[in-house]
C-alpha cells in the first residue's frame, strides 16, 4: 500500500474511529434500541475519548477535569435538561439562574455597585459572545450616529470568531499589528480609526499567547474617539481574577478601566461549567438594549428575543449557576494558584533548560513558543506520538499549552518538560524533513495558498457532517 493510501486510511480512522466497531446509522431504526445498549455504547465512546484529557496531556479544551464535578452539574442538568429557557411563565426559575450569573460575574470583574448600570446576557460560548458584542455596537453606532459602513479595529491576534461575526454582519474588520512584546501596537491601532469606526477591541488573554493587551491604554484611545471598547475575556475572563486575588500583578482589564464598554467570558472555560455557556457583560443597559429584538406585528404574537438564539438550555443555565456556586471564590483561588504555578514551571523550565525555544511574552496560564532555529511543528510531531496534545500557532509558526485543572495533577508539568525537551532533540535531529502537524500553515499567507487551505478546510467541514465511509 502506498504512504498516499496509508495517510488517507490514517485520517479516516482519525475523523471516524468507530466505523468498524459500530453500526452507522443511515436512518431511524424500525425498533427502538434497549436503553442498556445505547447507554452501554455511548459510555464506550466516552471512556475512549477522555482517557487522554484525564491524564492531563492535552492543553486547554478540558477545563475542570473533575468527574466528580461534571456528575454534580449533570444531575442539576436533568432537572431541567427538557426545558426551554423563552417559557418563563412555565420556568421562572431560569430568570433566577440567569440574572445571579450575571451578577455574579459582574462582580468579580468590578462591574457592580450602588452606582452601577453595568448588566449582561449569558449565551451558548465565546464566538456567539463576541459575535453579539459586534451586532450590539453596529446598532448603536447606526441610531445614535448614523453609520453605514462600519468598522472595527482589532488585533492580529483577537478571536477569529470576530472576523466571523464582521463578515456575517456586514463589518469592515481592520487588524492592527503587533508591537515587540507580542501585544498590539495601540499607536497603529489609532492609525486605523476613522469617524466609521464603532468599536475597538482587545483581549484578556488572547487565543494565541494568553497575553493582556494594554487595556487601559486602548481604554484611552477609545475615550478619545468617543467610540466603545469591547474586552474580549472570553479565555481569560474567569481565571485572571483569581490569580490576582492570589497576589500575583496582573494588569487592569477590567470595568476599573475607563473606557471598557463590554466583556465576553466563558463560564464553560475556567468558571468550570458545562460547555455552552458565555457571559457577555455591557457597562450600561442602554448599550445592551442594543442587542434586543423585538417584533409586534407577527401573527403567532409578540416576539421578544435578547439575542441571536431562539429556544436555549435551561439545563446549561441551572448548571452553570450551580458551577459557580459548588466552586465559590475560595474553590476558583485554590485552583487559579495551581494553574499559574504550573505555568510558572513551563516557563521556568523552557528558559533555563530548553534554549532552542523561546516563550512568547509573559504569560500567566497560557505558554507559547516558538522557535528561531527549529521546525515548531517537528517538535510537536514528536509530543504527539509521546502522547501530549498542544495547539499549533500560525505566523509566526508556535505552540501553546493552556494549562487547565487537569494539568496540575502529580508529575504531569515535569513529565512534559522531559518529553518537551526530548522532543526539541528530535526537532534537531529531523531538521529540513516536513512535519506532519501544520506543514499545510507554509502555503497561507498567498492568494494562491489561502485559496488552497479553504478547500481542504471545507473539505474537512464536511467530512464532520458526513457518514463514516466504509473500508
Amino acid at each position: 500500500m502506498s504512504d498516499d493510501a496509508n495517510g488517507m486510511d490514517s485520517m479516516m480512522d482519525e475523523l471516524y474511529p468507530y466505523r468498524n466497531s459500530s453500526r452507522t446509522y443511515s436512518s431511524i431504526p424500525d425498533v427502538g434500541r434497549l436503553p442498556v445498549d445505547v447507554i452501554a455504547e455511548v459510555r464506550a465512546f466516552a471512556s475512549r475519548e477522555d482517557a487522554i484529557g484525564d491524564t492531563g496531556r492535552v492543553s486547554g479544551s478540558l477545563y475542570s477535569g473533575d468527574h466528580n464535578h461534571y456528575h454534580l452539574l449533570s444531575q442539576v442538568f436533568e432537572e431541567f435538561a427538557h426545558v426551554n429557557v423563552l417559557q418563563r411563565d412555565m420556568y421562572p426559575s431560569a430568570t433566577k439562574f440567569e440574572a445571579e450569573i450575571i451578577a455574579m460575574a459582574l462582580d468579580m470583574l468590578h462591574g457592580s455597585g450602588s452606582d452601577s448600570e453595568a448588566c449582561g446576557v449569558v449565551t451558548s460560548g465565546g464566538s456567539e459572545s463576541l459575535i453579539t458584542a459586534l451586532y450590539t455596537y453596529r446598532e448603536q453606532a447606526s441610531r445614535e450616529r448614523g453609520v453605514t459602513k462600519p468598522n472595527v479595529v482589532i488585533p492580529v491576534t483577537a478571536h477569529v470568531a470576530l472576523d466571523k461575526g464582521a463578515h456575517w454582519l456586514g463589518i469592515e474588520m481592520r487588524h492592527a499589528p503587533l508591537g515587540a512584546d507580542h501585544l498590539v501596537d495601540v499607536s497603529k491601532m489609532a492609525e486605523l480609526i476613522d469617524e466609521n469606526t464603532i468599536a475597538i477591541v482587545g483581549s484578556a488573554g488572547n487565543y494565541a499567547h494568553g497575553l493582556i493587551d494594554p487595556i487601559a491604554e486602548l481604554g484611552q484611545l477609545a475615550l478619545k474617539h468617543g467610540i466603545s471598547l469591547h474586552v474580549d475575556g472570553c479565555l481569560g475572563g474567569f481565571i485572571l481574577p483569581w490569580i490576582e486575588a492570589n497576589g500575583v500583578a496582573v494588569p487592569q482589564w477590567d470595568f476599573r478601566v475607563p473606557g471598557v464598554t463590554s466583556i465576553s467570558a466563558d463560564t464553560h472555560k475556567y468558571a468550570y461549567a458545562l460547555k455552552g455557556t458565555s457571559a457577555l457583560l455591557y457597562k450600561t443597559k442602554t448599550l445592551r438594549s442594543y442587542q434586543y429584538f423585538t417584533y409586534p406585528d407577527w401573527p403567532g404574537g409578540l416576539y421578544l428575543s435578547p439575542g441571536f438564539a431562539g429556544s436555549r438550555s435551561g439545563g446549561l443555565i441551572a448548571s452553570t449557576w450551580a458551577s459557580m456556586l459548588l466552586m465559590g471564590k475560595s474553590g476558583y483561588r485554590n485552583a487559579a494558584k495551581e494553574i499559574y504555578e504550573a505555568a510558572q514551571k513551563i516557563v521556568d523550565g523552557i528558559r533555563n533548560n530548553i534554549p532552542e525555544i523561546q516563550v512568547v511574552g509573559n504569560p500567566l496560564f497560557l505558554v507559547a513558543f516558538t522557535s528561531e532555529e527549529l521546525d515548531v511543528y517537528l517538535i510537536n510531531d514528536e509530543l504527539k506520538r509521546r502522547g501530549w496534545r498542544m495547539n499549533a500557532l500560525q505566523m509566526p509558526p508556535g505552540l501553546h499549552f493552556c494549562v487547565t485543572r487537569p494539568n496540575t495533577g502529580e508529575n504531569v508539568i515535569e513529565d512534559y518538560l522531559v518529553d518537551l525537551k526530548a522532543s526539541v532533540e528530535y526537532a534537531k535531529e529531523h531538521k529540513g524533513e516536513v512535519a506532519q502537524s501544520g506543514a499545510m500553515y507554509g502555503f497561507g499567507g498567498t492568494p494562491k495558498g489561502n485559496a488552497t487551505l479553504a478547500f481542504v478546510m471545507s473539505g474537512y467541514l464536511d467530512a464532520m457532517h458526513e457518514l463514516a465511509p466504509a473500508e
